[in-house]
């Protein structure tokens, strides 16, 4: 096949892969069941019983997330075309965490549990990059993503006197870290929490909340996932090549 045609036909398969993930992630977080997005022990609002209620509206947000993946799409199958699907469906669980945080201020189990069998699309990828060390990467990644969350939970907690962090976001984490390895997810909780205190002292600045208020985390750590996917992963990579 001649390059412009490859070109050609990951575009096509890109833009119809966006637009079923765009469409999709606004159609299935309004009838995401009401027990996912309550805390344990809690009963559903009225809201979240209403299935015939948009929790999200359909425009414009079907239109906003369709051209973000199409985006994606058309750039991971130009470059990493092994590490598109993995990611664009990642990504989308990500998505539905990110809104479902900022909504409900709470992260289904269901969907974590989820991203971890995304894993299963990297394996190809680290089992080129490390052999028959690859399943240890993904080990090393979940591990260090939950120690990372569990030091910053217990400092936290020593300073503030209240746990700071769910054990959503330590369970994500550690999920994000089977992923993406050992350097991936301590490049992407690094750039996570510039974003994460970039945009709390911004908001600070303009009075726009204050110092003690509890803020959704997963937005900013969605971010990074993606830049460290579209920007930084290809530096790691040759750089764990040339060691």
């Amino acid at each position: 096949m001649t390059l412009p045609l490859q070109i050609l036909l990951t575009c096509a398969i890109a833009i119809l892969l966006g637009t079923l993930l765009g469409n999709s992630a606004v159609y299935f977080f309004n009838r995401i069941p009401p027990a996912w997005l309550t805390d344990y022990g809690e009963e559903p609002s009225e809201e979240l019983k209403d299935m015939s209620t948009q929790r999200i509206k359909s425009v414009p947000f079907k239109y906003v997330f369709t051209g973000l993946f199409i985006a994606v799409g058309i750039y991971m199958g130009v470059r990493d075309p092994a590490l598109a699907i993995p990611v664009l469906f990642s990504l989308w669980l990500l998505l539905l965490m990110s809104i479902a945080d900022i909504k409900y201020m709470i992260v289904p189990d269901q969907l974590i549990m989820l991203l971890v069998l995304t894993g299963l699309g990297f394996l190809p990828q680290k089992m080129a990059l490390y052999h028959r060390h690859a399943v240890y990467d993904s080990l090393i990644g979940a591990g260090a993503g939950l120690l990372i969350m569990l030091i910053i939970a217990l400092l936290s907690r020593a300073v503030y006197k209240k746990w700071v962090l769910g054990g959503a976001d330590i369970k994500l984490f550690t999920a994000i870290g089977f992923l993406t390895g050992l350097y991936g997810v301590l490049i992407i909780f690094v750039l996570s929490t510039l974003l994460s205190g970039l945009h709390f002292g911004y908001q600070l600045l303009r009075k726009q909340i204050h110092l003690k208020e509890t803020r959704p985390m997963v937005p900013y750590i969605a971010i990074a996932y993606g830049a460290y996917f579209l920007f930084i992963k290809d530096l790691i990579t040759d750089f764990i090549i040339t060691i």
